[in-house]
């Protein structure tokens, strides 16, 4: 009878608990989406107040990942996988130009993307 009591109580505890952690996962996993998805879906800046020149060089040839990851090492986007599906869902999909180009942190994705592909009147390339 104890023993039948135990586990029983046992089994509703564990129950309990592994529920409990299944919530928080897909709460995690549900705000992780939903940031992920404002980061390729909105145009979002690192830091607004940033007055800070960021030189990057973008080789001939690289690619949008290597440029994404380029621009996530330096911190002027959050996530270079963002970054990816941000441009190939733009009208700048295909459109980087190697060169060396003067970024901030305060630029959200599609200025940065003007600049890179040169389709800003005021991109300053050195």
């Amino acid at each position: 009878m104890i023993k039948k009591l135990f586990f029983g109580t046992f089994s509703l505890a564990f129950n309990i608990v592994l529920y409990v952690i299944l919530i928080l996962f897909a709460i995690r996993l549900v705000t992780y989406a939903y940031g992920f998805s404002y980061e390729v879906f909105g145009n979002t800046v690192m830091n607004a107040e940033s007055e800070e020149v960021i030189p990057i060089q973008i080789n001939e040839g690289a690619s949008t990942k290597e440029v994404g990851d380029l621009l996530e090492k330096r911190d002027l986007v959050k996530y270079s996988e963002a970054f990816v599906l941000h441009t190939q869902f733009s009208k700048y999909k295909g459109a980087i130009k190697p060169g060396n180009y003067e970024l901030s942190p305060s630029m959200n994705m599609d200025e940065i993307l003007a600049v890179i592909t040169g389709m800003d009147d005021e991109a300053e390339q050195y």
